[in-house]
């Protein structure tokens, strides 16, 4: 809206520039104060200086309907309270100066919203401009991404190119356009897998546009990256679909698909990966990883006493020294076994826990570094063999994500974690080590993950907040951060089982309601009566309050379980505004899910 509104102001100006001289010359003839002649200058400057940077600012998306009636009569609206109680405290008696005065005002506001939105738009984009001018020198490096974990490694590889001195562009694969591709000779594509074997949020444009092309890219060399989880049948199903895709249309591919589990962040693939991109610039550099933070367990409570489900745990740990992160981000953990199931292997092999080994660049005991591994895959070494090379090559434990449910000012990274039980009863390694073997002070070993696809608007628009079971904990982090903000156009959805055991942040939620900061709260418990109901039952019946939350600008996040909740949610906003609409809101960054 502020874009629209600056082209309009950026009209009344150059109309004020042409028309002034000549009321002046014809109503008030003569000697012009010095002052206006400055002002009329800085307006003129400003406006130009505006112009100039439109080209580079992002465009502004169409609206539909009467949105721009009213948003003109806003515009309106606006300019008539400036001419009534803000153009009378003008320094300057004469009505055209006091304009100019005014005008000076809004211009150079424009140029500041001008200048915002083009370091923002190259921030995005990551457009590195260089001195070579050759197509060869250009490269292409398009993600999709989910949780996030693409993202970062695209912009790390997109950076080691760009100090080999290589231009490049960055971006998501949705914003990439058949006549992009058609442009560059070199690209990298990393790509999640989403689900069963579908393409993330981010790349579903692509998908759907890219099979109706029928171009030639014999021009193209290309390599992709994919990411999945093997827990999934569809292993990178997406990634595999993309080198079939550019394989069709006559791509040459540099080398063979490289798989990645997401869980394991140290495989063959990343080296492969590394040692593609060294090899094309010529440079030693490796893909640098996030930091290991040690953060100490504050406090666990469970936080559904007498639930017929599996126990949920609020984990508290001490913030991160000198770490940030945003609502919606996350957090990856490096599991541990338990003492005993350590304890047992190391009898079992009859070795000493107590001795020293190098792990990880760690001086640890040999029992600290078993902890870290899968104890099942888990050779005895050889009797030759150092233990520190034995070590860095037995499989370790994979990485568990989670959601971070406060913000940094709360004083504390808080985790909602539900305990997962295995067929024999054994607890599952990530949500036994934080609920149970992890004690009180124990560092735990992690890192902060941005999610750049489930971070919170820049502007105030409405937010509509759907989430079931643990999935409250990612939404309750973005509430807390609209109540710090003073946003109040919030409506959350929530389900779980029984509101007297599994309400889960109650207090919080309340506590918002009563404040204003809620707008409305629906809630669905699905065994608190005969018939169960769920958030998608919730968001049928508020059909007619979902259209008009989303005509004046709301954005969806939808956080939770994939299956059922996340599923089924998606098809009643199918049935609300349709494939066209839902496919829009995506595209408008106004659809947004983190589903487990």
């Amino acid at each position: 809206m502020l874009q629209r509104w600056q082209n309009m102001l950026e009209w009344l100006s150059i109309a004020l520039i042409l028309l002034l001289p000549l009321h002046q010359f014809y109503y008030h003839p003569g000697e012009l104060p010095s002052a206006a002649i400055l002002l009329y200058l800085l307006h003129s400057i400003t406006v130009a200086a505006s112009l100039q940077l439109k080209h580079h600012c992002p465009p502004v998306p169409t609206i539909q309907g009467f949105a721009w009636l009213e948003q003109f009569l806003l515009l309106a609206l606006l300019i008539t309270l400036l001419y009534y109680w803000y153009l009378p405290l003008a320094p300057f008696s004469a009505p055209a100066i006091q304009w100019l005065w005014l005008g000076c005002q809004l211009s150079s506001a424009g140029l500041i919203l001008r200048l915002y939105l083009t370091l923002t738009r190259r921030n995005v984009t990551n457009t590195v401009n260089t001195n070579s001018p050759e197509p060869a020198q250009r490269w292409l490096v398009a993600y999709a991404s989910q949780s996030g974990m693409a993202l970062q490694l695209a912009r790390r590889s997109a950076q080691q190119l760009q100090q080999a001195g290589f231009k490049v562009l960055l971006t998501e694969l949705n914003q990439l356009s058949r006549q992009q591709l058609e442009q560059y000779q070199k690209a990298l594509f990393i790509v999640s897998t989403y689900g069963e074997g579908e393409p993330p949020d981010n790349g579903q444009q692509f998908y759907r546009l890219a099979q109706q092309w029928q171009h030639n890219l014999q021009q193209l060399e290309y390599a992709v990256l994919a990411l999945g989880d093997r827990s999934y049948r569809q292993f990178c199903a997406f990634g595999h679909w993309l080198q079939h895709w550019l394989h069709s249309r006559n791509a040459t591919a540099l080398q063979p698909l490289l798989e990645l589990d997401s869980a394991q962040r140290d495989s063959n693939s990343l080296q492969q990966w590394q040692q593609l991109i060294s090899g094309v610039s010529d440079s030693n550099a490796v893909l640098t990883e996030p930091d290991w933070l040690q953060l100490p367990l504050l406090s666990r409570y469970v936080a559904n006493p007498g639930s017929t489900g599996l126990p949920c745990y609020v984990i508290k740990l001490a913030l991160p020294a000198g770490q940030q992160w945003q609502a919606g981000d996350l957090i990856e953990v490096q599991p541990e076994n338990s003492k005993c199931d350590v304890a047992l292997w190391l009898t079992r092999q009859q070795l000493h826990g107590c001795q020293a080994v190098r792990y990880q660049g760690r001086h640890v005991p040999l029992c600290w570094a078993l902890a870290e591994l899968q104890l099942d895959k888990v050779q005895h070494p050889a009797a030759d063999e150092p233990l520190d090379i034995w070590l860095s090559n037995q499989p370790r434990l994979p990485l568990r994500r989670y959601s971070i449910a406060s913000t940094p000012d709360e004083g504390c990274l808080m985790l909602l974690v539900r305990q997962v039980q295995r067929p024999d009863g054994r607890l599952g390694i990530g949500s036994g080590w934080l609920t149970a073997w992890a004690t009180e002070q124990q560092p735990v070993r992690l890192r902060l993950q941005a999610h750049h696809q489930f971070h919170l608007p820049d502007t105030h628009r409405p937010l509509i907040f759907i989430a079931n079971g643990t999935g409250i904990a990612g939404i309750r982090a973005l509430l807390a951060q609209r109540v710090k903000h003073g946003q109040r156009r919030n409506w959350l959805l929530f389900g779980e089982r029984r509101q007297q055991s599994d309400f889960f942040f109650a207090r919080d939620i309340q506590q918002w309601q009563q404040q204003g900061f809620i707008s409305h709260c629906d809630l669905a418990f699905s065994q608190d009566q005969t018939e169960k109901r769920y958030v998608q039952h919730l968001l049928a019946e508020q059909q007619q309050r979902l259209l008009q939350w989303l005509a004046q600008g709301a954005a969806i996040y939808v956080c939770g379980s994939r299956q059922g909740m996340g599923q089924a949610v998606h098809q009643s906003l199918l049935a609300a505004v349709g494939e066209d609409g839902l496919n829009l809101l995506q595209q408008q960054g106004r659809y947004r899910r983190d589903l487990y």
